[in-house]
């Protein structure tokens, strides 16, 4: 079930309506939301809910194991279900790769090892909320949060349907405990979520989905274009995945704003950032903080020199480029960016006196999002030959060829204006502090957008689904 589908726009309103007609019954609240959750993820396919139901079950017995446990037999539980988790999810999405690189590696020693390949469908969501399960079961290990004893809560927080799919990757701190306790309709707090979800359908229907067909076009035959169409191909791309995702994120925060659940910021407009550094600490946060919080970290952080630091950070990008898909492009992609981080190991720490970018920070806002973007390359390439296509074109002499795809410009450009006079709120619709007209203007005028730009009938699904 989309975001973006009629079903949905049909959904939301009987889960807000059925949830708040359950008003101050919590057992019952949970019980809803649960069943809600298990049929938005079943839409797609209901043979996967088994593998959600695994994993909620799973997590939520070792959790109460370790916290009953001495320090070493936690130790021991904690392990058994990292293992499981990571274990179903590198079946599902690494199981070919790995037999590829595999195949490769001992082809080249002369070896012929050819093992089957074997057929699995991705499930979708499953990378999501396999990450938000191991948080909570090493956040217990590690004594940062107390096991629940409410298994309903527990699998409401593993399903939880606004960000199931595709985030944002939550918390147990941060979320569970909204469903322990008794809530209150915020009428105020509803409004904004519904402004939220109207601004995440123009970035997905107006914005993401138009572009996607100049990237399509663009960089079908990388080859026969020039380097300055490559160069805009990767802009476009970047501002496509981040209108889509972010547009994603927009909907999962304001769906979950109407049942009064705070979701964690996932974007704080990434392409306004002064550097690659400030960029990363702005893009796919809850992403981005899971890695350091149990990767990065419990490899030694910043606190065992400079060279082990930047060894830190290649094994984190390294590795959340590879979460991302299950190819080379993927790797690449998250050490290029790993590589552009390590001067600021060696560099006196920046800081800035406005934490958001001003106008005289422009340049540097440009200069930072083209290298994000052209790294977006290896991310966008379905494979190291196409890669490799778009490498050479880029290294041509042809880059002052009038590029294709400049009328994309036509959507960039107002979308830009826009976030960038909202920048210092959470999203630009977050409070319009004007007179009631004029806001219903706005909301019509949104509405017209949707309804004459977006593209009907081409149903493009969201680009994290896939990961």
């Amino acid at each position: 079930m989309q975001f973006d589908s009629y079903i949905y726009a049909l959904f939301l309103p009987i889960v807000f309506c059925i949830y708040w007609a359950l008003k101050n019954r919590l057992l019952w609240q949970n019980l809803f939301l649960l069943a809600a959750s298990y049929l938005f993820y079943g839409w797609w396919d209901w043979r996967f809910l088994g593998l959600i139901i695994i994993t909620s079950l799973s997590t939520f017995f070792t959790g109460l194991a370790i916290g009953k446990s001495r320090r070493g037999i936690a130790k021991m539980w904690c392990t058994l279900n990292i293992v499981l988790n990571l274990g179903i999810l590198a079946t599902f999405k690494y199981f070919n790769f790995f037999r590829d690189t595999f195949v490769d590696c001992m082809g080249m020693l002369g070896v012929n090892a050819d093992f089957p390949t074997v057929q699995l469908v991705l499930p979708i969501g499953i990378s999501f909320y396999t990450l938000q399960a191991l948080s909570y079961t090493i956040d217990v290990y590690r004594r940062k949060v107390d096991a629940t004893s409410n298994i309903l809560a527990f699998l409401v927080y593993i399903a939880f349907f606004p960000q199931l799919v595709a985030g944002p990757i939550e918390r147990a701190s941060n979320l569970l405990p909204q469903f322990l306790k008794k809530k209150e309709f915020d009428y105020c707090n509803a409004v904004i979520g519904m402004r939220q979800i109207l601004w995440g359908l123009v970035k997905k229907l107006v914005i993401a989905d138009n572009l996607a067909g100049f990237v399509d076009n663009m960089l079908y035959h990388p080859s026969i274009m020039s380097a300055s169409s490559i160069v805009l191909a990767a802009v476009i791309f970047a501002f496509q995945i981040y209108a889509d995702f972010s547009g994603y994120s927009d909907i999962a925060i304001g769906s979950a704003r109407l049942l009064n659940i705070r979701l964690l910021a996932n974007f704080r407009f990434p392409f306004f950032s002064r550097s690659m550094k400030e960029l990363w600490q702005r893009w796919h946060i809850s992403l981005m903080t899971w890695f350091r919080e149990y990767v990065y970290f419990p490899l030694g952080g910043s606190r065992k020199g400079k060279l082990r630091t930047c060894v830190n950070i290649m094994i984190v990008f390294a590795v959340s480029g590879l979460w991302h898909g299950a190819d080379w492009t993927f790797v690449i992609w998250g050490t290029v960016n790993g590589l552009l981080l390590l001067p600021f190991v060696f560099l006196p720490k920046k800081t800035y006196k406005d934490t958001t970018a001003t106008w005289r920070d422009i340049p540097r806002c440009i200069l930072t999002f083209l290298i994000f973007a052209l790294v977006f390359l290896s991310f966008r390439s379905p494979n190291i030959s196409h890669l490799n296509e778009c490498l050479g074109v880029l290294t041509s002499t042809s880059y002052f060829a009038m590029p294709m795809g400049i009328s994309a410009l036509l959507y960039i450009v107002p979308f830009v204006v826009v976030e960038w006079l909202g920048r210092h709120q959470e999203f630009p619709l977050m409070k319009l502090e004007m007179p009631k007209l004029a806001r219903l203007a706005i909301y019509w005028g949104l509405f017209f957008l949707i309804a004459f730009f977006s593209s009907a009938g081409r149903n493009i699904q969201y680009i994290y689904f896939q990961f």
